[in-house]
């Protein structure tokens, strides 16, 4: 079985407190895979509020994010982000209902009402769910406790608040649960508002929009009783006019509710019955007039906006059983979406308004089967084998649009086929050798394919819209995509004694189909894209061969009771092996976070090192832009003075510098010569930033 780490990082609510504190505000992150460490590294990535989840994937050994906007963070892990990715929140796969990811999955969740954050380290097992190609990373929300004593009604719960300079921004939070040993009823709420932040806090300069406002419900029930187990779950996430600097428009609103019943049956002699069932139903617009100045065409305002929807639903049942010395699973997953996407756009010098059905009612379902096996195979050597066939099936209705210009490819695209079904086998085969009490190694191969998404299908007219690519270049789809096919190894060793450890992974993924854009030689609308030059072709998605690797380390050093010391490093390099040769698109430089925490008697402080190298690696063929080097220092101090109660301070980015994230986009709003921004450029990241945060317990 997979050992875990669980890193207590202190979130919105409060700063760093003792890696083995235990208690409900803490964020837990769960690194499968792991051995357990002495103590945790103890940090607040972002004390501002977590304005999502995704923050904390800052702090995991090859996890990063694509920052698109305060609230779209992408989760990249390893140079793969996207639907490559399996995130699943309470179970359910999220799925988005803005085709360009302004609403990814772990922006439904803020970090203050997250119980944890399970994260697979290499190569995911098959039973984590379809479409692991790029990992799995699962998000549960807060569930509170059942009572301990019979006959007795506890209740537990947290109340929170912070406040940031760098936007202005606030939060408050709360959760409290009620339960007796066989009913629990919760609920949590919060909410978070900032203003534009600033990149340059001694002159005020700031990066216009991302601005945020958000507001989130969790809500639901749960009873256990004989080894039954049932739990009904709510979530809703309503966001609006929030920035996206990286994307043609912003959030208008995001409306999103969340339904899951689970079951478990404990059977007894280790058989279990484990299902979940989850609905979904979101709405989203968004404009570029609400929190930008649009683009100007002959002198006149372009406006545009998109109303967009998702609906969708899915299951996983699950059995698992006592097999030879281990234990085997097998199951049937999937799900279903459908997504609706019209766009409209009006100029002053337009008599009418003109409309672009960019999706309509397209569809994709997926169908599987698995089988797992983990276990012990001799004295201190374990395996984990496993199996899981997908079968997945795409479908989209005819378009239309009153874009006299569009209308041939509309017509092109009507007179096709748009059914498609792909077939795909992952495989699995990780062997585990404990040489030692303190010395575990590990190798693993795996098979592992992710079908076209509906955007790289179906996205009939040249756009932006690209699951959150914001390269500023337009695409076409490609009904003639193949699935991508990653041949994955890893190999990896892990050293811990009582007071260190040291744990380096290196892996290599050969992709077979690999869908990326290429230029297209379709007779489509040639749009500028003056973001990046005077003239570019549009981009169609198709397959490519690629390759990925990289090594990524952790370790630490418990120098005293009270002072410890922890670190991180991550390398990840891609290339395109055929054709034109060149390196792959948005992918992280070498980077780095050293950590000093000192804590005793209720006081905690700690020194935060954040490393980025220059990333000049970059694609050719849409024209990505290097980035230079940066180092960021941040100070970090909390105070319990008792139990349960928590004040926390600090300053992120002490000397203020002006620092570019490769991963961060490009600056899509017209240049606004007030801030120094210009259109095209990276965006760069928050400046000098001090909070406070408050948090009680109980």
């Amino acid at each position: 079985m997979k050992k875990k780490l669980s890193i207590a990082i202190a979130i919105a609510l409060v700063l760093p407190v003792p890696g083995y504190a235990e208690t409900e505000q803490l964020t837990t992150i769960v690194v499968e895979g792991s051995s357990n460490r002495p103590g945790a590294m103890a940090i607040a990535p972002d004390s501002s509020g977590f304005k999502d989840t995704a923050a904390l994937l800052e702090h995991i050994p090859g996890a990063n994010i694509n920052r698109n906007g305060p609230l779209t963070g992408i989760p990249q892990y390893r140079g793969m982000y996207g639907n490559r990715i399996n995130v699943e929140i309470d179970g359910a796969n999220i799925k988005e209902a803005g085709a360009n990811s302004m609403d990814t999955a772990l922006s439904h969740i803020p970090a203050v009402l997250t119980e944890s954050l399970t994260v697979y380290r290499g190569i995911a097992p098959v039973s984590s769910g379809i479409e692991t190609e790029g990992g799995t990373m699962n998000v549960k929300t807060k569930k509170g406790y059942f009572a301990t004593s019979e006959g007795e009604i506890e209740s537990n719960g947290t109340l929170s608040s912070g406040y940031s300079s760098v936007d202005n921004g606030y939060f408050v939070s709360g959760f409290s649960s009620l339960a007796n040993e066989n009913h629990k009823i919760r609920f949590g709420m919060s909410k978070e508002e900032g203003n534009d932040y600033k990149y340059n806090e001694r002159d005020g300069k700031k990066v216009v929009p991302t601005s945020y406002d958000r507001q989130a419900i969790i809500a639901g029930y749960d009873y256990q009783r004989n080894g039954h187990e049932l739990s009904l779950n709510y979530t809703n996430n309503y966001t609006r006019n929030s920035g996206a600097p990286a994307l043609p428009m912003d959030i208008v609103y995001i409306k999103s509710s969340i339904y899951n019943v689970d079951y478990n049956w404990d059977l007894g002699q280790g058989y279990e019955l484990k299902t979940k069932f989850f609905y979904q139903n979101s709405d989203h617009l968004m404009d570029n007039n609400s929190l930008r100045m649009p683009m100007m065409t002959k002198g006149a305002p372009r406006l545009m906006q998109n109303q967009t929807n998702v609906q969708g639903g899915g299951w996983d049942i699950a059995l698992l059983m006592p097999l030879f010395s281990g234990e085997f699973s097998t199951g049937f997953t999937g799900d279903t979406s459908f997504h609706n996407s019209d766009v409209t756009m009006n100029m002053a010098m337009m008599p009418m308004n003109m409309n672009i059905q960019n999706f309509n009612n397209a569809n994709r379902s997926r169908y599987s089967f698995f089988g797992e096996w983990k276990g012990d195979i001799a004295d201190k050597l374990s395996t984990e084998l496993g199996l899981r066939y997908t079968y997945t099936t795409a479908d989209a209705d005819n378009v239309s649009t009153t874009n006299m210009r569009l209308k041939p490819a509309a017509a092109r695209f009507n007179s096709k086929g748009h059914s498609k079904d792909f077939h795909n086998v992952d495989l699995t085969a990780i062997l585990r050798y404990a040489m030692r009490d303190d010395l575990d190694f590990e190798i693993g191969f795996a098979r592992k394919n992710t079908a076209p998404s509906y955007q790289e299908l179906y996205l009939w007219a040249p756009s932006q819209a690209t699951g959150g690519l914001a390269d500023g270049r337009t695409y076409v789809g490609n009904l003639d995509l193949s699935s991508e096919t990653a041949y994955q190894f890893e190999l990896g060793m892990e050293w811990h004694t009582d007071n260190i450890y040291f744990a380096p992974r290196a892996f290599y993924h050969y992709i077979n189909n690999y869908i990326q854009g290429t230029p297209s030689t379709l007779n489509q609308l040639q749009p500028s894209c003056p973001t990046l030059s005077a003239s570019c072709p549009v981009l169609e998605f198709n397959n490519i061969e690629a390759q990925i690797y990289g090594v990524d380390v952790e370790g630490g050093y418990e120098i005293t009771d009270w002072l410890r010391f922890d670190a991180g490093l991550n390398y990840v390099s891609g290339e395109r092996l055929d054709g034109p040769k060149g390196n792959l698109y948005r992918i992280a430089p070498f980077n780095g976070r050293t950590q000093l925490t000192f804590n005793y008697a209720g006081f905690t402080t700690s020194i935060e090192g954040i490393y980025y190298a220059a990333q000049n690696k970059v694609a050719d063929y849409n024209n990505e832009r290097t980035t230079p080097n940066y180092q960021i220092m941040n100070l970090r101090a909390s105070y319990e003075p008792f139990d349960g109660f928590v004040i926390g301070s600090g300053i992120e980015n002490i000397i203020d510098a002006t620092n570019f994230n490769h991963l961060g986009g490009y600056y899509t709003p017209m240049s606004d010569p007030t801030n120094g921004l210009t259109q095209g450029q990276r965006i760069p990241l928050q400046g000098r930033n001090y909070y406070v945060t408050l948090a009680y317990q109980w």
